[in-house]
């Protein structure tokens, strides 16, 4: 609770500098499970509200993070239903949130074929190649890193990211 309350404090002093740190978690979270739990627990508590999109996304893919290292079948199913169907309803509320696309896209990207979550990579990568330059300077670091390591993007679709 106190490094919700921590993160909280922090998005709204200052959003960007806490991104920054949301997405460097995220990234650690894919690494081991006791990052991927830390990163839960920092955003678990978390709630909607009008305007905090961005962290919902990451609060989605955090469940879905979870499910990653979960062993028993029927939880790790109902952990990345939870977090996917979490990520469409934030991505329908707000269809231009650039990073909660490339969280999906990540999301998609990464999954086995058998869970069926890949319907939309196509419209996402086109999504994000064409919204890149609006982006800021920060999120297009974070984008073009994804995107050049990523076997979703071609060399000509990775080309668009420099």
């Amino acid at each position: 609770m106190k490094f919700l309350s921590y993160l909280i404090v922090l998005f709204f002093a200052n959003p960007k500098s806490e991104l920054i740190s949301v997405r460097q978690q995220y990234i650690d979270a894919a690494t081991s499970e006791s990052s991927a739990n830390e990163f839960h627990d920092g955003l678990k508590d978390l709630k909607a509200n009008g305007n905090n999109h961005t962290l919902m996304a990451y609060k989605a893919a955090s469940i879905v993070l979870l499910a990653k290292y979960e062993s028993g079948l029927i939880t790790k199913t109902k952990l990345f239903n939870r977090g996917t169907d979490l990520l469409e309803e934030i991505i329908e509320k707000d269809p231009n949130n650039y990073e909660a696309r490339l969280i999906r896209l990540n999301i998609q990207d990464n999954v086995p074929w058998i869970t069926g979550y890949t319907s939309e990579l196509k419209k996402d990568k086109a999504f994000l190649i064409k919204n890149y330059a609006k982006q800021d300077a920060s999120l297009r670091d974070f984008a073009k890193k994804y995107a050049l390591q990523s076997d979703a993007f071609s060399k000509k679709e990775k080309a668009m990211f420099e």
